[in-house]
């Protein structure tokens, strides 16, 4: 019984909104919103809506079809050009580049090789790299091109002198001597890098001023947007329904004294 009751309040609220709304679209008495008597009023109402519905839900497609056109061509355009903007400034400035090993204290970077705890960056343009080996360490020897050497200790054996809970990196040797070969390869790498670096930059700057004039799809799909709003404004369509949903407004208010939105 409770829930036949609820259910009944459910379809009367319901009911109440529908009507509520449907009087909002044929305002005046309840025989001009619902009396079969002005139905077809009421029909030619309608269909003067729906057609201006229809040509704005047409116009509002043309041109967001038109304008996602733009946005997309607009985003390729400045991807194009970020990644050139990006590839120009690395080259200008390499940095340090990206990691490509670590022992101990070193790290050896794509241009440079660091070294701790003293806090030493050295170009690897130019640079040498050696190993030599005493009764209980490894001694990597960093030549820079135009600087002072570095000496890096790697003990590969205990010293029995150290405290028993000291803790110590111990190096194999094959490990310390593919190190060295890995810092020697990087080197030469970074050689050929600096010897065709001027070339590669002029390169780069001269495709990044190319690919910022080649505006060409920009240009086109925002003549083409430009084209579409000015369709949408001369649209004769687009008046002849405004123009016919005002003559049935006219002639509903005329009949009821009441005027009927749009």
């Amino acid at each position: 019984m409770v829930e036949a009751v609820r259910v009944l309040l459910l379809l009367m609220v319901g009911a109440g909104i529908w009507a509520a709304w449907r009087r909002s679209l044929f305002p005046g008495t309840w025989a001009h919103t619902f009396h079969t008597a002005y139905a077809e009023e009421r029909a030619l109402l309608t269909q003067a809506r729906r057609e201006l519905r229809a040509v704005d839900k047409e116009q509002r497609r043309a041109y967001s079809e038109a304008d996602a056109k733009v946005g997309s061509a607009r985003g390729e355009y400045e991807q194009r050009v970020g990644k050139l903007r990006r590839k120009v400034a690395l080259l200008e400035d390499p940095g340090r580049g990206a990691e490509r090993g670590r022992l101990g204290g070193l790290v050896l970077y794509e241009h440079a090789v660091h070294i701790f705890p003293v806090g030493r960056e050295l170009p690897l343009a130019g640079l040498q790299a050696r190993v030599d080996r005493s009764e209980r360490d490894l001694w990597l020897y960093i030549h820079p091109a135009d600087d002072s050497p570095e000496l890096v200790r790697l003990p590969h054996r205990r010293d029995p002198a150290t405290a028993p809970d000291e803790i110590v990196e111990i190096f194999d040797e094959e490990q310390v001597r593919g190190f060295e070969m890995k810092i020697n390869a990087a080197a030469a790498a970074e050689k050929r890098f600096r010897h065709g670096l001027p070339a590669q930059l002029a390169q780069a700057r001269e495709e990044l001023a190319e690919a910022r004039k080649d505006t060409g799809p920009l240009q086109a799909a925002e003549q083409s947007r430009a084209d579409v709003m000015d369709h949408i404004r001369t649209d004769p369509r687009r008046k002849e329904a405004l123009a016919n949903l005002t003559a049935e407004r006219n002639a509903w208010q005329d009949l009821t004294g009441r005027r009927p939105p749009r």
